[in-house]
């Protein structure tokens, strides 16, 4: 994208109230974050790799599948590079299946909304820094 303020967003996630969490914590970022929620495996099909999506969110709970699936399919299938951060808790080896189907980051719920928006921000930065 030309307008390194401009940030496209797309949140697969069924919790309403972790959606408004995130979306919160974008509006925090200072950038013209615009969020696109889904809520299931199917709503992939509407990302391609023409997409202009800056970031993917990947909440743990989607409807039609697992969430490890959802982002080895969006990686391998639909071959979308941008970085992938996937929400989950620390059970079940959650961690390390997120980052082998091709998440960038794991953030362990509960989580602070600070370390949230640091995370963001960073990916933001490397974003203006590629431009």
């Amino acid at each position: 994208m030309n307008d390194t303020n401009k940030y496209t967003v797309v949140l697969f996630s069924i919790d309403l109230v972790f959606n408004e969490i995130i979306r919160r914590i974008l509006d925090k970022t200072g950038t013209d974050a615009e969020l696109i929620n889904y809520t299931s495996f199917s709503d992939a099909g509407k990302i391609s790799e023409q997409d202009k999506v800056d970031l993917i969110i990947v909440n743990d709970e989607i409807i039609g599948t697992s969430s490890y699936e959802l982002i080895s399919v969006l990686r391998l299938k639909r071959q979308i590079s941008c970085p992938f951060i996937y929400f989950g808790v620390s059970e079940y080896d959650g961690e390390r299946k997120a980052l082998m189907t091709g998440a960038n980051f794991f953030i362990r719920k509960p989580f602070t909304p600070e370390s949230v928006l640091d995370t963001f921000q960073g990916l933001i930065q490397l974003k203006k820094e590629k431009a």
